[in-house]
């Protein structure tokens, strides 16, 4: 109860005060509730007023120690190769625009543009060996060539004002040869005295046609369709940039060919790849292993087992002389036309090496019981080579027999080479298979090549 006098109340007053004091220097242990339940009115501490965070740290005269921030993401985000599937050149700014407009000015020559565009290229996209590899056999067809600068060192001050990509196109060693440098100039001949039918044309296709269709699959090996599709995308990822950049504005049309015929490609050499593998199927295996031809000499020998029954050999791909017969006794039935007598061995009366032209193709119905399948042909001369002389060059026409699951990967306009036997009974058989190319096939050599060609023929 409150006193009425008022220097009973000082007094009081005072004492209150003495007590708060006290009980503030030296506050109770808290209890385990109280520890763990901040107060309602400090939801976020300083840390003045944390018991053992940096403001202990701070009376005891400590600086206070930073935490370290963790990254985010973890190591630092791979750079795009160029090369994904959905990758998409980014939209040029308007200072790109304009720089794209200097370096590939129409007043410029083919050559010279091109020059850049490989350089910039090149310093655009991370190449790994094997499309490094492609790239560069690709710009060698097309004639531009790969060597050392002479002066190609790089002083602080040209590497200060320059981006990356100026100081890798100076680096660059591609460049288009003296003899080239005046490809695609319309020269007229009667106002120049120096005037020279021009050796080179300016023609991406061609050029894309024989590294596509000849140097990927028989040069660089490539057969299945995972190595197929990265070696041609390779090349078509080129003839888009400069596209997209609009290098020869004059030669658009003939670039877009380049890439159409980069994605038929893609449809056909996976095709040409898995036949190849396959023929000329088991029924002409059977006939060339027994009238003498290339599979006669590949019958597998028996091996005589020197440490037991152990021994182990890897089957050999020849058929023996009883399965032959088997396959053909067994499907030779299928031709009526050819008149077979088992008391006899058919005699082959002609052979040709020959390169053919497939017309059509006709398959068994399915559920049907044949089992083989016909190829109709025609002789075929590989562009840019001497004219073939054949017994069936047209109007005659050449049917050859083959397994169905052979015959079913041909196609129109597919090629292949191989040697021809007719027998006296009819039938022609084939084996000795050189290639199976796709329909727009194009075959053509450096002058290295053909350089080496002709040392071959030189006998002096």
């Amino acid at each position: 109860m409150a006193s009425s006098d008022p220097i009973d109340a000082i007094v009081d007053q005072i004492d209150s005060l003495t007590v708060g004091a006290s009980n503030a220097a030296n506050p109770p242990p808290p209890t385990p509730s109280a520890a763990s339940a901040p107060d309602a009115g400090e939801k976020n501490p300083t840390p003045a007023t944390q018991t053992n965070g940096s403001g202990a740290a701070a009376q005891a005269g400590e600086a206070p120690k930073k935490k370290k921030k963790k990254r985010k993401g973890g190591k630092g985000k791979t750079l795009p190769s160029g090369f994904e599937e959905n990758f998409v050149e980014a939209p040029l700014t308007i200072e790109e625009y304009n720089k794209d407009k200097e370096l590939y000015n129409p007043q410029k020559t083919v050559a010279e543009r091109i020059e850049t565009a490989v350089q910039k290229y090149k310093a655009k996209r991370k190449l790994d060996p094997i499309r490094h590899q492609l790239l560069e056999a690709y710009f060698h067809l097309g004639g531009i060539k790969t060597g050392v600068k002479m002066f190609g060192g790089l002083d602080q001050k040209f590497i200060k004002e320059n981006d990356t990509e100026e100081i890798a196109r100076f680096k660059a060693t591609d460049y288009v040869p003296e003899s080239m440098r005046n490809i695609g100039v319309e020269r007229v001949e009667e106002l120049d005295d120096d005037y020279e039918e021009p050796k080179y044309t300016v023609d991406f296709d061609y050029v894309v046609r024989a590294f596509v269709t000849h140097k990927i699959p028989f040069d660089f090996g490539m057969k299945t369709p995972e190595q197929i599709e990265k070696a041609v995308n390779t090349i078509k990822n080129f003839l888009n940039y400069i596209l997209y950049h609009d290098v020869c504005p004059e030669h658009k049309d003939n670039i877009k060919e380049a890439v159409k015929t980069c994605e038929k490609a893609n449809e056909e050499l996976p095709i040409c790849a898995a036949l190849s593998d396959k023929l000329p199927g088991d029924f002409n295996k059977a006939c060339s292993t027994l009238f003498d031809g290339y599979w006669s000499y590949m019958t597998p020998r028996e091996w005589e087992r020197t440490d037991g029954e152990g021994d182990f050999k890897k089957p050999e791909p020849g058929l023996s002389k009883d399965r032959a017969l088997e396959i053909y006794h067994a499907l030779v039935e299928e031709l009526p036309q050819i008149k077979s007598d088992l008391s006899t061995t058919p005699q082959e009366t002609y052979r040709e090496y020959a390169s053919l032209e497939v017309i059509s193709v006709w398959l068994p119905e399915p559920g049907s019981p044949l089992k083989l399948g016909k190829i109709v042909c025609k002789s075929w001369t590989p562009e840019e080579t001497l004219p073939i002389t054949s017994k069936w060059s047209e109007p005659n026409l050449l049917t050859l027999y083959c397994e169905k699951t052979v015959a079913q990967y041909a196609y129109p306009g597919m090629h292949f080479g191989c040697t021809l036997h007719e027998l006296d009974h009819g039938l022609i058989y084939f084996d000795e298979i050189s290639g199976v190319m796709c329909s727009n096939f194009l075959e053509i050599r450096d002058e290295k090549e053909l350089e080496v060609d002709s040392d071959d023929f030189d006998f002096d």
